[in-house]
């Protein structure tokens, strides 16, 4: 009985909001698609590898030629280390998004709380909310993973990258590996978010008036920053002392351990450029500056759900913009793929990021509604955001870029890709593209937020 009341809640919480898991939703299909797409790269090229090998007569030329089986190996090879990096930031990802789907029904944890349940039962909750969650986003992405990845292939293929009549296969293999992949993370997800919800307070469901993410930040949480941080520092050293392979393999996860030691630190990054913007609000509008100066304050521990992935564009961009021009070949097919690998990584963190900046905006609704029934005009609510995405931008990208020159200033100069060679314009356009991505992300569900008369927003209860 003790295991179906958990089930049970969840499917409750579930379908009364159904809204609150579809940021969750979006994260979990991404990563599926990704994990799915790389995994049929291994599968077609182990099957064509195998399939020329087992041939005697029509293609018994490919089999002695060196140059096919080079391909199929770095194709193989291509498709495992793409997807193991896309499982690096799928831990990473899932991790936040779910915490951030919990964090935001913290009042309904603790009307739970309130009424009896243990916090044993909260964590399985939360728990089973996500494994659901990650099961149904697994046939959506792998239908997709199969069209990128045949996309993929026939680019390489048509490229010289890969035999021109290799078939895309994809099988069981990548069902498997992207639900393996779910699974784990979403528990992992689902354990810290659901540890932090059994945590909530009962009294915490009568605080209609709190401030959602103005929680104090524990110190447990900036001993995690800095324990991140000399990670960080650690492989650095390790990947420069190492092989000029070894140093490229690297790069991902070190950009990841700083990732996570800003997401750690995000409540205290977002003070400081608050901070720092707080003596200059006249220049973000006035009114409108103080109240954006103002609400980024009360909300400095949820701030950094919104800084840490738009921290993660910009850290990959940088990235791969310093390989991408650094690089020294003249092959038209490796600089195809190389720019294709570099739109998929930055693709998917720029729609894991546009997701959470979605999943923030919609919570505030009764806010915004409450703005307006004291007489607040709409200009003036559309003023006040975009003060704070000025603010989340500079804080998002600001980061995100000393992330990406903290690991490619001596890794790149150790793969000889250093940071120099990337032009002007290419900075121009990653901070151009953060703040694009900042203010379409915030704005588009501001829009649809405005329409609702203020008294109606005030009685919602969801998104």
């Amino acid at each position: 009985m003790s295991v179906l009341r958990p089930t049970g809640l969840a499917t409750a919480a579930v379908r009364s909001r159904p809204s609150a898991l579809a940021g969750a939703f979006a994260a979990f299909v991404l990563v599926a698609t990704v994990v799915t797409g790389s995994v049929s790269m291994t599968v077609s090229a182990s099957s064509a590898s195998t399939a020329s090998t087992a041939s005697t007569a029509s293609t018994a030329l490919s089999r002695v030629d060196p140059a096919v089986r080079d391909q199929l190996a770095e194709l193989s090879d291509m498709g495992i280390g793409f997807c193991v990096m896309t499982v690096y930031l799928a831990v990473f990802v899932i991790s936040q998004v779910m915490a951030l789907a919990v964090a935001q029904r913290r009042r309904e944890s603790a009307l739970l709380r309130a009424i009896g349940a243990e916090t044993g039962q909260i964590r399985r909750m939360v728990a089973v909310e996500a494994l659901g969650t990650a099961l149904a986003a697994l046939p959506v992405g792998y239908g997709l993973g199969a069209l990128l990845g045949r996309f993929w292939l026939r680019g390489l293929a048509t490229r010289g990258m890969a035999p021109a009549d290799i078939s895309f296969r994809v099988g069981w293999q990548p069902l498997v590996a992207a639900g393996a992949v779910l699974v784990v993370c979403s528990q992992l997800g689902g354990l810290i978010a659901g540890w932090r919800a059994s945590r909530t307070r009962p009294s915490a469901a009568l605080a209609e008036s709190s401030v959602q993410g103005g929680e104090r930040v524990g110190a447990v949480r900036g001993v995690a920053s800095l324990v991140a941080l000399a990670g960080a520092v650690v492989l650095t050293v390790v990947a420069v002392a190492g092989s000029v392979e070894n140093a490229s393999q690297m790069i991902p996860l070190v950009l990841l351990c700083h990732l996570a030691a800003i997401g750690l630190a995000g409540p205290w990054i977002g003070r400081c450029v608050i901070a720092l913007c707080a003596r200059s609000r006249r220049a973000f509008g006035g009114v409108a500056g103080e109240l954006a100066v103002a609400g980024t304050r009360a909300r400095a521990r949820r701030l950094s759900a919104a800084i840490t992935p738009v921290a993660l564009v910009t850290a990959f961009a940088v990235a791969e913009l310093t390989t991408i021009t650094g690089s020294r070949t003249d092959s038209p097919g490796e600089k195809w793929g190389t720019a294709f690998l570099t739109l998929v990584v930055v693709g998917f963190g720029g729609l894991v990021a546009a997701n959470t900046l979605v999943m923030l905006a919609l919570e505030r609704l009764r806010e915004f509604s409450l703005l307006r029934a004291v007489g607040a005009e709409r200009w003036q609510v559309v003023r006040t955001v975009a003060a704070e995405c000025a603010i989340v931008t500079l804080a998002g990208v600001g980061t995100g870029l000393a992330a990406g020159c903290a690991v490619m200033l001596p890794i790149g100069t150790r793969t000889g890709t250093p940071l120099s060679g990337v032009p002007v314009w290419a900075w121009l356009a990653v901070a151009l593209g953060g703040a694009v991505l900042v203010g379409v992300s915030s704005g588009t569900p501001l829009l649809r937020m405005l329409r609702v008369r203020p008294m109606d927003g005030l009685t919602r209860r969801g998104n």
